[in-house]
C-alpha cells in the first residue's frame, strides 16, 4: 500500500509539473498571438494607406488619356500632358504596370485592380510616391492643367 501511495504521489508531482508548464506555456502562446495579431492590423492599415493613395492617383490618371494635349493661356504650343508630367519612361513604365493599364491601341487609360499583397511590393509603393510627387510638379508648373487632373 505504501508503494501505490508512492506511485500515486510521482504521478501527481508529474501531473502538477505539467499542470504548471502548459499554464506558462499557453501564457507565452498567447503573448506572441497577441503581438501577431497586432502586427496585422499595423500591417493592414498600412495597407489600407497605400490602397487609398494608389486610387486617389490613379483615378486622377484615368481623367486623362496617353495623348491628351492642351493649349495652354498664353501659349502658342500644346502640352501633352501625359508626357510632360512623367518624362522618365522608366517611370511610365511602372505607371502602365502598376497603376493603370493601357488599352491596346495606346489611347485610353484603364482601371487596373491590384491584387492585396502588392500594395507590400516596394517598387509599387516607389511608383506610387514617385508619380504622385511628379504629378504634383507638374501641376505647379502647369496650373491650367488642373482641371483636367482633378477634374
Amino acid at each position: 500500500m505504501a508503494i501505490l501511495t508512492i506511485i500515486f504521489g510521482l504521478f501527481g508531482i508529474v501531473g502538477g509539473i505539467c499542470g504548471v508548464w502548459s499554464l506558462v506555456y499557453v501564457r507565452r502562446q498567447t503573448a506572441i498571438m497577441a503581438q501577431d495579431i497586432a502586427d496585422r492590423k499595423k500591417r493592414d492599415n498600412e495597407d489600407d494607406g497605400w490602397a487609398q493613395r494608389f486610387e486617389n492617383l490613379q483615378r486622377k490618371i484615368l481623367r486623362i488619356n496617353p495623348n491628351l494635349q492642351i493649349q495652354e493661356p498664353g501659349f502658342k504650343n500644346t502640352t501633352w500632358i501625359y508626357s510632360t508630367m512623367y518624362g522618365d519612361p522608366k517611370l511610365k513604365v511602372d505607371i502602365e504596370s502598376f497603376i493603370v493599364d493601357v488599352n491596346p491601341s495606346g489611347t485610353l487609360f484603364l482601371p487596373r485592380k491590384p491584387q492585396p499583397h502588392e500594395f507590400r511590393s516596394t517598387r509599387m509603393r516607389e511608383t506610387i510616391q514617385r508619380a504622385e510627387a511628379e504629378m504634383d510638379r507638374f501641376i505647379n508648373e502647369h496650373p491650367f492643367c488642373k482641371q483636367h487632373l482633378l477634374g
